[in-house]
């Protein structure tokens, strides 16, 4: 998970009421967010749900239809005011999931390609490119073909032609999704390298939950066109606001069963199959009064499965089968009319048809209306 930092300073972008209507689709619906110098700030959503929209706004490369956004105090598009600058005078840089790698050009060119727009003196484009190159560790790649490169140094390539025009704000949409799996992962390591090193300010564009939490210092979960929840890594996945964020981010069990009782700020509850009530904090959301129907959510990570004796509030299940993971194992439980997926142990892989105790720790539970 990516370290919490905190910023003090006044926001680089910040963006007010954003609409947008593909005829009568309704893309964007009000997002609003600002952005520190210095953040990584990740738009996360399933497909179709406005990031990539929202990113092509930003860069100017979309009309949206109402709201304003504002670069380093300056408004850069503002539909009440009709001001909507240009791609190129809005001073960000982007990378598109494709690359778009001009196959004529060496990587020097590709990279100096936005320079010689600009009409840059060809010195200046020369220094410029060798310290865009050094910062991707790409300087010995300088004269190759750059269709010649592997995915991650023309993913490399990319970002350096991105950066080579220092501009305020890096938008990435999706660099790495054409990536095998281990080069994505690495790579995840040397974009969160680069831009700690370089201190960048990146809006960063994914449907990848991995990627997500562990390159973000901050994340927007976006659903049909609206922001669910904006808040760290930790915040979404451990404290969700809504059900739409608990269950998109990660695995969640979801258990259902009846308030018995609330009582000095702790929860009593009957769950199918559980030797005895389940106590844990009611939390801060309304619930139903004492006998309605309530959900129990955890994260399968957190549940502990107890193959031998009786334990006190412990729901009985029984494995049904076993998927071998490595490092773990995932195993289907019926419990009651329900079937859960929970973690165990290696060991447990060859368990089938095995009655089993799960044990949920309170402090990990939460508590929802049905």
């Amino acid at each position: 998970m990516a370290a919490v930092r905190q910023y003090m300073s006044e926001p680089i972008i910040e963006i007010e009421g954003l609409g947008k209507s593909f005829g009568s689709v309704r893309a964007l619906d009000g997002i609003g967010f600002s952005i520190a110098k210095g953040e990584v700030f990740t738009l996360l959503g399933p497909s179709g749900c406005g990031k990539s929209t929202t990113l092509r706004i930003v860069a100017g490369l979309e009309d949206a239809n109402e709201g304003e956004i504002r670069l380093s105090g300056r408004t850069i598009y503002s539909s009440a005011r009709r001001i909507n600058l240009p791609p190129e005078k809005r001073n960000m840089g982007m990378v598109f999931q494709s690359y778009a790698i001009w196959p004529h050009m060496t990587v020097a060119e590709n990279v100096g390609y936005p320079l010689k727009l600009r009409r840059v003196p060809a010195a200046e484009i020369r220094e410029r490119v060798a310290r865009a190159l050094k910062a991707v560790e790409l300087e010995a790649q300088a004269d190759r073909d750059a269709p010649k490169l592997s995915g991650g140094q023309q993913q490399r390539v990319a970002l350096a032609r991105a950066l080579v025009y220092e501009p305020e704000v890096l938008l990435l949409d999706e660099p790495l999704s054409n990536l095998d799996v281990k080069l994505r992962e690495q790579m995840r390591f040397e974009l969160k390298l680069l831009q700690e090193r370089l201190n960048l300010t990146i809006i960063y564009v994914t449907h990848d939950q991995s990627e997500a939490l562990s390159l973000s210092d901050r994340i927007a979960l976006m659903n049909f066109g609206r922001i669910e929840q904006v808040g760290t890594p930790f915040e979404l996945y451990e404290k969700p606001k809504t059900e739409f964020v608990r269950d998109f981010l990660g695995k969640t069990i979801t258990l259902s069963g009846r308030l018995i009782d609330v009582e000095g700020g702790r929860a009593r509850i009957a769950l199918p199959g559980s030797s005895g009530p389940l106590s844990c904090p009611a939390g801060d959301r309304t619930l139903p009064p004492a006998g309605g129907d309530i959900v129990v959510a955890i994260r399968p990570e957190r549940v502990r499965l107890v193959l031998e004796g009786q334990v006190p509030g412990g729901l009985q299940g029984r494995i049904e089968t076993v998927l071998y993971q490595g490092e773990r194992t995932e195993c289907l439980v019926r419990v009651g009319e329900q079937v859960v997926t929970v973690y165990g142990p290696p060991e447990t892989a060859g368990l089938r048809q095995r009655d089993v105790i799960l044990v949920l720790p309170e402090e990990a539970i939460s508590l929802w209306p049905r």
